[in-house]
């Protein structure tokens, strides 16, 4: 398997990524505001990716519950390093029935909607048309 390169959090990069998986209509902007009026300026918003540093010691003390009932909700374990933007992306798409997918994104969705979540992600680690869309952002 082909290592993941860190890519640049940025609205422009996430766009050009989904459009080389054969996404379309799909725009990101950076939010500065969560308010209402912000909000409804964006128009029709699919989803929200929050980006943060990871911190090792915190995920060692998450003890938060896990949600049950949602097994249509695509939910992908992160089992890639590097790939975490890319990998909330997918989950953002995968989950809006309105985002045009593309065939190859929507065999894949088709493909692992009986996985469990770390299966998911182990699919998401050998897909080859993420991957080199992901890696198509090398520094």
């Amino acid at each position: 398997m082909t290592d993941w390169c860190t890519i640049e959090s940025d609205p422009g990069v996430f766009t050009e990524l989904v459009e080389q998986m054969g996404v379309k209509g799909v725009q990101f902007e950076e939010v500065y505001s969560l308010d209402s009026g912000s909000m409804q300026a964006l128009g029709e918003v699919h989803g929200l990716i929050f980006l943060f540093k990871w911190q090792q010691d915190l995920a060692q003390q998450d003890d938060r519950p896990t949600a049950s009932g949602y097994e249509d909700l695509f939910f992908a374990k992160q089992v890639i390093t590097n790939a975490c933007a890319t990998q909330a992306i997918l989950s953002v798409l995968l989950n809006s029935e309105k985002v045009e997918l593309g065939e190859e994104l929507s065999n894949f969705k088709g493909f692992t909607k009986e996985f469990d979540s770390e299966t998911k992600g182990l699919a998401i680690s050998n897909s080859d048309l993420v991957r080199t869309a992901h890696n198509s952002f090398a520094p």
